[in-house]
């Protein structure tokens, strides 16, 4: 990928070197509001909504190593709405980020430590730069490492402030909460490095906290999602986490993998308590995203990017950084988990082999069966983390098609849009963001999702450049303007 650098980058990347602070992951200066956007294409009539991305772009040069992960969150919306496009990018506003202004620089060390015990609220800076999700009327920001959910209007994506769930919430919240749109509620899980070492809960459709239960672990985990079916959640536990005893004697969080461990997933009912969990056993190994789950008579069966071998692979001549560049290179392919919830039978299988991420299916439909689901493929001999096509899987069969992105072009995680009227679980659009290596242009394209390797119907030229970032969702447009 080349190394070109944009002219929007803050001044002070230009000493420090870290390929997640230039090129097309450089942080920009500003936020950019901007209406009736051009056009190559036409954007169809029926595509109501709004496409909205999470990701990180450090406002302050860095005290320390600098981590992709570290970079303050901000929240880039494309709404559609009458075959017209309008763009917005705004920061969110988080406490930690209002500590740094205040002082005019960084105040945390960032994720690759050593850790200052000493520093405001928590020693890992809050950054809520990982992924958005809607609920009762706000855009959510979460950060991956669980943290404050940070409310934004929707529309404008200005700051509401922290969520606190009716006044309940006394814990942080995971990166990926999943919304059950059949019931409105928000099921969401925490983490913590001293006993209860996972918290579970329920918000309802009003936002406010009806259920909350501590989860026993073995230990302290880092699962990075959670699934739910129509009457079920299911908790992950897997064998790759870090020592408390290196995070307090090093300052410093150190993942392992545990071969000799299973990966456990924990079956609980919406709203049980912490000793109905079943457990269920499957091959080590660990999974940042799931596609979905659902439930087929006493099964209940889950897709998801399985990673068998999660080690951290760094290159010595990587210096300083092999550890960021080894932990980001993700080797994840489709898979199929089943548990049965009356004899105990556990069953898993691959579904492909193409090392692939950051799924969606119809997020409308998390929850009950979905047949398809949109990836981005991820080549293993990329330096850094790269999405090079975008995969609609179809799971009925495991088989696929791709669209391979043109030569320069990044893109962004990819939601489907269901058109306005539509009723096929793939009857719309899919949306993306992508960003051009040489030039630094970005632009919004669109999908038909049922003819995606044809590639995009449409390109909206964004007025500024989009740093290549974390997950995004589809907010339908009949939420976003109720009355229309």
């Amino acid at each position: 990928m080349p190394r070109a650098d944009a002219a929007d980058r803050p001044a002070w990347t230009d000493h420090v070197d870290n390929p997640y602070l230039h090129g097309i992951y450089a942080p920009i200066r500003h936020e950019t509001s901007a209406e009736e956007l051009p056009v190559e294409g036409e954007i169809p009539h029926d595509l109501c909504g709004a496409y909205v991305r999470n990701g990180p772009n450090s406002v302050f040069e860095p005290s320390n190593l600098y981590h992709w992960f570290d970079g303050d969150g901000m929240v880039h919306a494309v709404h559609f709405r009458d075959g017209k496009a309008t763009y917005r990018s705004r920061f969110v506003q988080t406490r930690a980020l209002a500590d740094e202004t205040a002082a005019g620089h960084a105040l945390w060390p960032g994720i690759m430590g050593p850790f200052d015990f000493d520093a405001p609220r928590h020693y890992l800076k809050d950054t809520a730069n990982t992924d958005v999700v809607y609920h009762a009327g706000d855009l959510l920001a979460l950060w991956y490492m669980c943290g404050e959910p940070y409310r934004l209007d929707p529309l404008s994506l200005e700051a509401r402030g922290v969520a606190d769930f009716g006044g309940k919430l006394r814990t942080t919240v995971s990166a990926h909460p999943k919304v059950d749109e059949r019931t409105g509620e928000l099921v969401w899980f925490t983490l913590a490095d001293e006993p209860p070492y996972m918290t579970y809960g329920v918000v309802s459709k009003d936002g406010e906290l009806v259920h909350q239960q501590p989860i026993e672990l073995p230990g302290p985990r880092a699962p990075h999602d959670l699934t739910i079916t129509e009457n079920f959640s299911i908790l992950h536990d897997f064998p790759f986490f870090h020592d408390p005893e290196i995070l307090k004697s090093a300052r410093r969080r150190v993942a392992r993998f545990h071969p000799d461990l299973p990966s456990r997933f924990g079956v609980v009912p919406r709203r049980g308590a912490g000793d109905q969990v079943r457990w269920f056993e499957f091959e080590p190994g660990y999974v940042l995203h799931m596609v979905n789950a659902w439930e087929e008579g006493d099964w209940i069966v889950m897709d998801g990017c399985f990673q068998p071998d999660p080690n951290i692979r760094r290159r010595p001549e990587e210096g300083e950084l092999a550890s960021m560049l080894g932990y980001l290179r993700i080797r994840a392919h489709l898979r199929r988990w089943r548990m049965n919830l009356a004899t105990g039978e556990a069953r898993e299988e691959p579904l492909d082999d193409l090392n692939v991420e950051f799924p969606l299916p119809d997020t409308e439909l998390y929850g009950s069966r979905t047949r398809y689901s949109y990836h981005q493929h991820l080549p293993e001999d990329a330096y850094t983390v790269e999405f090079r096509a975008l995969v609609k899987y179809d799971h009925d069969d495991g088989s696929c098609v791709r669209y391979d992105y043109p030569d320069g072009w990044y893109a962004s995680e990819s939601p489907f849009a269901r058109r306005v009227g539509g009723s096929g679980e793939d009857d719309g659009y899919v949306v993306t963001l992508a960003v051009h290596a040489g030039s630094f242009e970005s632009q919004c394209w669109i999908f038909s999702a049922r003819d995606v390797d044809r590639g995009p119907l449409a390109r909206v030229r964004l007025p500024a450049r989009v740093p290549t970032g974390f997950h995004a969702k589809w907010i339908p447009g009949d939420k976003l303007w109720p009355n229309t």
